[in-house]
């Protein structure tokens, strides 16, 4: 690889990239295939018809809004749904560059080479290109956010600004992504800068923050006269994750009714009746953080239309499934590394957020990035320590 410049190998993984997410995208029907994409495209046209960024009259701040914003933009520009998943095919290449860009920033050119090879043939990266819905643009908006982040280690109050914003990005397209908010300000306060120095940082990073998530929250307000930064659908997975008929992954049994409750009402009741479930049997609550566990890294895919099909299974157990070993040599021989860290908190805090509340190998898609990038890492650690007790021998 040493022979070929660099820029030549990058943009021939690129290219393969993209050709092959336009390959899978054109085997795809021209229609919507999942009840969410329905719910995203219902937003699109609602917001075009005057009514606002909402699915329906009781659901005004259930979903996200920048996707849908999104949608409804490419809507007026005559993009069709085969336009959308193309554009959606050249934001994932994209995001392989930015693979690219972070493993060579925390460890290495090879690594970060390796890793974009990886992710240009990455079977989950390539899958949900074909769907509308938020997984593409979020993963690029995550892997944007966290090189940032980055490169804010060593860098000024400019990135520090735009890091926020970026952060606050990602939160309108999945709100999970808001909890990082605090945790990178925990980065922050232990960088080796001095205190007037991470102080600013963490200023500027604040700053475009908050004011890049201030109109959703003021319009959330006029709304429902309530601080909503996120959305109205924390009790409703909460619930999905918990209730006594919950296995942990997407659940149908809910309460006669409960979507006709104002939704700030709905979202309290759901917590309470959780919260009840959880409060008279305690065992059952760990059995299931458990069980979200086990879905989460799951190895196989837990979705019903995929996990009983072989040619799913065979796919996963091949690309995800092979790197873990990898990935947990990387994870653990990177700890020490300030920049990677910010990768194991990522990766902790979905894992965490994912077992306490709903669970699938779908949700974990943000985090692969980072998990293809430790786990390159990891296994040319092992490459290397092989290396060197060959040469040890020979000697």
């Amino acid at each position: 690889m040493e022979r070929i410049p660099e820029r030549k190998i990058l943009i021939y993984i690129l290219i393969f990239g993209f050709l092959l997410r336009l390959g899978f995208i054109l085997t795809l029907k021209n229609q919507l295939y999942f009840d969410d994409e329905y719910e995203y495209f219902k937003m699109a046209e609602n917001f075009l018809l005057g009514k606002g960024l909402i699915v329906s009259e009781n659901f005004k701040s259930f979903r996200p809004p920048l996707y849908p914003l999104i949608l409804s933009m490419l809507i007026i520009l005559k993009f069709n749904i085969l336009s959308i998943r193309i554009l959606q095919s050249l934001i994932s290449t994209f995001t392989i560059y930015l693979i690219y860009l972070t493993g060579k920033e925390i460890f290495n050119r090879k690594t970060g080479a390796f890793s974009a090879c990886i992710s240009a043939v990455y079977p989950f990266f390539v899958f949900y290109n074909g769907f509308l819905l938020t997984e593409t643009l979020f993963v690029f908006l995550v892997v944007l956010s966290i090189f940032y982040l980055i490169k804010m280690v060593d860098s000024n109050g400019k990135i520090s600004f735009k890091s926020g914003v970026i952060m606050a990005i990602s939160g309108l397209t999945r709100p999970t992504f808001q909890l990082y908010f605090p945790v990178s300000i925990l980065h922050i306060l232990f960088f080796k800068d001095k205190l007037k120095t991470k102080l600013k940082k963490i200023l500027v990073i604040s700053t475009g923050f908050v004011l890049s998530l201030s109109p959703w929250i003021i319009r959330n307000y006029k709304i429902f006269h309530k601080f909503i930064p996120g959305t109205t659908m924390g009790g409703w997975v909460f619930w999905e994750g918990n209730n006594p008929y919950s296995e942990g992954g997407p659940c149908s049994y809910f309460p006669e009714n409960i979507h006709l409750i104002e939704e700030t009402a709905r979202d309290k009741i759901l917590y309470k009746m959780a919260f009840k479930v959880i409060k008279e049997n305690p065992d059952r609550f760990f059995h299931l953080l458990k069980n979200k566990f086990k879905r989460f890294w799951n190895i196989v895919p837990n979705a019903p239309e995929f996990e009983k099909k072989i040619f799913y299974r065979f796919i996963s157990v091949f690309s995800f499934g092979i790197m873990i070993p990898f990935f947990i040599i990387g994870f653990f021989i990177s700890l020490k590394n300030k920049k990677a860290q910010f990768f194991h908190s990522l990766i902790i805090l979905f894992t965490i957020f994912h077992i306490i509340f709903l669970a699938s190998i779908r949700y974990r898609l943000p985090i692969e990035p980072f998990y293809i990038i430790l786990s390159v890492y990891g296994l040319f650690f092992v490459i290397d320590k092989f290396r060197i007790i060959i040469q040890e021998r020979e000697n």
